[in-house]
């Protein structure tokens, strides 16, 4: 019963929605069931802090039948059914009250059916001020917009027959935000492409490319941002369009919610990777630019945190330039951001990394043997650093349990596709390195020779160097 989708639901709810719910299920407009209310009553009372019995059948059946002595699994689970119907709607009207443009929307259609035309009227242009005052030009305005004349459509083919009506804008705003959509949603699988390898086809890609090269939809911001976003992504070795989006990013930062001009910076800084990984060195800096301006307008906290992946990234990107007093700052401001479970362990490890990458191998060490990291890739690449500190520190009897350890993980994770590979050859060119006779030329030409015939191993820079 402890495992019940209506239980794990109202755990999930916060303090305040639990009082809410129960103040909504007292309301005869949404539950006349008084056994829905005495279980609700029971289970949002204990639901945080369970003791003993009291969420096991038997208890809640009591709860919601008092009268009763008889045991009924039967209704304890109708109840507990109509209880979580409850939930539902009752999630649904908090959506319902957030959400203001909806909600106008939903209101406007209201009085339409109803035939109360002044309220209509009324409800309508305050729908529609409401719309264009709000500032944003995203897909969604333009939805919004066609839903607005639609009712208003309607509204006109009942009172005023054909003589009234003058459609052409409807489709015009059903338009664009198809259009604007369906390019958000090539940006995406693009991005899915580049990291799987398996391309989507997306129906009427190539028409809806055809109309967006008319000037008047490249004038709309929600179609033009990710127009030049999908050239950006889809045509790597040209850089036209990656600085036009950048440019509608600044121009248009104001007609996007903080949430989309997330994700649109997020896409801006996918095409500056794989510029980057295609050798255009400048978009090191170009990506590390994006991330800072992102940063500074807060647009990649979600819920007040920053992903791990993004904390890694500009650390990594700032360590690249040699900005290594902004970086520091940022690792520690943005430290309190990261998400909690993963917090310690991931400002550890970026540390780890900016010790390192200023040769203070000593105190990269000591961040480096706390750690516990559940991303393979980063386990692997904090084991390689720990192994090229103990070698730059002559740690050698360390080193070498550690390489035993390290070849033992790999030989074991069959999980990590061609890094296994890459890890497990390194591993092997540094035994072979510390077994290396101390004035043996030949030796060292053959284990020079054989890393850089390798074409797959991890460090090989590295592991030339040493020898």
């Amino acid at each position: 019963m402890n495992n019940s989708l209506l239980l794990r639901s109202l755990k999930q709810l916060s303090a305040k929605e639990r009082k809410g719910f129960g103040e909504y299920l007292r309301c005869g407009l949404f539950n006349r069931r008084d056994s829905v209310t005495a279980l609700a009553d029971h289970l949002l009372a204990r639901i945080a802090r369970p003791e003993g019995t009291a969420l096991q059948p038997e208890a809640l059946f009591a709860a919601a039948f008092p009268e009763r002595h008889d045991y009924d699994y039967a209704a304890l689970r109708h109840t507990m059914s109509y209880l979580l119907e409850a939930l539902r709607n009752y999630l649904a009207l908090l959506e319902f009250q957030q959400d203001p443009e909806n909600r106008q929307q939903t209101t406007v259609r209201a009085f339409r059916r109803r035939g109360m035309d002044l309220l209509f009227d009324q409800s309508l242009e305050k729908a529609s001020a409401h719309n264009d005052k709000a500032g944003a030009r995203d897909a969604r305005y333009h939805y919004r917009q066609y839903q607005l004349l639609q009712e208003k459509m309607e509204y006109t083919a009942l009172h005023e027959r054909s003589t009234g009506l003058n459609p052409g804008a409807l489709p015009d705003q059903l338009t664009t935000y198809y259009v604007a959509e369906m390019l958000r949603h090539a940006c995406t699988a693009l991005m899915y492409q580049a990291v799987v390898g398996q391309e989507q086809q997306i129906k009427l890609l190539d028409a809806i490319l055809g109309v967006v090269h008319e000037q008047a939809m490249l004038d709309t911001p929600a179609v033009a941002v990710y127009y030049h976003a999908y050239r950006m992504l889809r045509m790597p070795e040209e850089n036209e369009a990656f600085f036009t989006l950048k440019q509608l990013l600044q121009t248009h930062e104001q007609r996007f919610s903080a949430g989309e001009l997330r994700s649109l910076y997020l896409i801006a800084i996918n095409g500056c990777i794989r510029r980057m990984n295609a050798g255009q060195r400048d978009f090191i800096r170009e990506a590390f630019e994006v991330y800072k301006t992102a940063l500074e307008r807060q647009f990649l906290l979600e819920n007040g945190f920053i992903s791990t992946f993004t904390y890694k990234n500009v650390i990594r990107l700032g360590s690249a330039l040699g900005e290594d007093e902004w970086t520091a700052r940022f690792a520690e401001q943005y430290r309190a951001a990261l998400p909690p479970r993963e917090r310690e362990n991931a400002y550890l490890y970026n540390r780890a990394f900016l010790y390192f990458q200023q040769s203070d191998y000593a105190r990269a060490m000591v961040l480096l043997r706390q750690i516990s990291l559940e991303d393979p890739l980063n386990d692997l690449h904090a084991r390689r650093m720990l192994v090229r500190s103990y070698m730059e520190l002559g740690e050698y009897q360390a080193l070498e349990s550690l390489l035993q350890s390290f070849g033992s993980l790999l030989r074991r994770k069959k999980n990590l596709g061609y890094h296994r590979d890459l890890n497990l050859r390194f591993v092997h060119f540094v035994q072979r390195l510390m077994k290396l006779p101390a004035r043996d030329a030949d030796a060292r030409a053959a284990l020079r020779e054989a890393i850089s015939a390798e074409k797959e191993v991890a460090e090989r820079e590295w592991l030339l160097g040493r020898v």
